[in-house]
């Protein structure tokens, strides 16, 4: 098995990366990025010899067409803004691809070439880490145990176990603007609906280690898709996540989140990409920062089964893993990525077009999977008599 792993020097697709070679039945991982000497940082770290790199710049798609055409199956774990440009080079090399995930509306342009990668025999799994990812298979495989299913309740933990001395961002950035400055989406009486970004704030009892910690609507991806591939009378979805909402709030009162432009040495730029900047400082870097915490996905399906009302809880729980340099979040988001891709290149996962996790994962033998690698599966079925 062959793997191209678009971003693969990142802190998400050095986890990727990692758990690929963690397989001897794979035989070549390369990593296509633009940066060069991150890149040669992990491979000198990971010293294998079935690992390599490749400058590649997923903005040039008929390049990236013809090199995508080398490999089994291609893993984007760069900016989820490059998913449209990189699902289309798939598209033109018949290939098969996994991303992890478009924040709603990006996943919803990629659907829209569903009959065009069908046509093409391309098979392209969106949003395929933790969520959207895990998230998505569990409340497919929870609503298939039901007669009726009414809501879908998603709900995504995150906990310091140790004390950070300064500020550390997990994931992108920008991706996390985007959570804390647009609406976001949710489900209700079967219609889509907008609502303010990290408003409905309630406390959530996560299994331990996360425990209970306060939670808010954001804009992601499965809600592009859950409605659509989950029926049974389904009349509520939405998706909540842990931030520090006092920082954010702050940032927000100050003005850092504004469109406006500034003017620094002579050059324009808005004040929320000058804050895009200034924190991208803090991101988390897997050669240097030591993390010890715990992060959890979560859904609650509630429905009926046999004529009486059931609540059905299913959650993957993960902490850092010191020994692959990579935060919780981290591994429950990489770690799936590489399953669905080698579960893809052995012909387990087989579909033509575009598709979500909950579309054409066989969800047991996934989730058994994730219990391979350490991941905490559970699930609490509660039946009112």
């Amino acid at each position: 098995m062959n793997f191209l792993v678009l971003g693969g020097a990142g802190a998400i697709g050095s986890v990727i990366v990692r758990d690929l070679l963690s397989n001897s039945k794979v035989e070549q991982v390369v990593i296509g990025e633009i940066d060069r000497d991150r890149a040669v940082r992990l491979i000198q770290s990971i010293n294998d010899g079935r690992l390599s790199f490749k400058y590649i710049d997923v903005r040039r798609v008929d390049t990236l067409t013809e090199e995508m055409k080398k490999y089994d199956v291609t893993i984007n774990s760069t900016w989820f803004e490059h998913n449209l440009e990189v699902t289309k080079a798939a598209i033109k090399a018949r290939a098969k691809l996994i991303d992890l995930g478009g924040l709603y509306y990006m996943t919803l342009k990629q659907l829209e070439l569903d009959g065009e990668a069908r046509e093409a025999g391309a098979s392209i799994l969106i949003g395929c880490g933790e969520d959207p990812g895990i998230s998505n298979v569990m409340a497919k495989y929870t609503s298939d145990k039901l007669d009726e299913v009414n809501s879908i309740l998603i709900r995504d933990g995150d906990r310091d176990l140790k004390p950070l001395d300064k500020p550390v961002f997990k994931f992108s950035v920008k991706t996390m603007m985007d959570e804390w400055t647009k609406n976001a989406i949710i489900f209700r009486d079967g219609r889509y609906e907008e609502v303010p970004p990290l408003s409905g704030i309630e406390e959530f009892e996560f299994p331990q280690p996360v425990g209970r910690i306060k939670v808010a609507f954001s804009l992601h991806s499965e809600l592009a898709t859950i409605p659509s591939y989950i029926k049974k009378g389904l009349r509520y979805v939405d998706f909540k996540i842990n931030y520090d909402f006092n920082m954010v709030e702050t940032l927000k009162k100050l003005g850092f989140f504004s469109d406006r432009k500034i003017t620094i040495n002579n050059s324009e730029i808005s004040t929320k990409d000058f804050t895009i900047h200034i924190l991208r400082n803090c991101m988390l870097d897997p050669f240097t920062d030591e993390i010890d915490d715990a992060a959890c996905i979560l859904t609650k399906t509630i429905g009926r089964k046999d004529e009486r009302d059931i609540t059905y809880t299913m959650y993957a729980l993960s902490t850092s893993r010191k020994e692959l340099k990579a935060s919780a979040s981290s591994y429950l988001t990489g770690v799936p990525a590489s399953i669905a891709a080698q579960m893809m290149a052995r012909e387990e996962i087989r579909f033509n077009g575009v598709k979500p996790p909950e579309a054409c994962i066989p969800a047991e033998k996934f989730m058994q999977n994730l219990k391979n690698k350490g991941i905490v599966i559970g699930e609490r079925i509660e039946i009112i008599w």
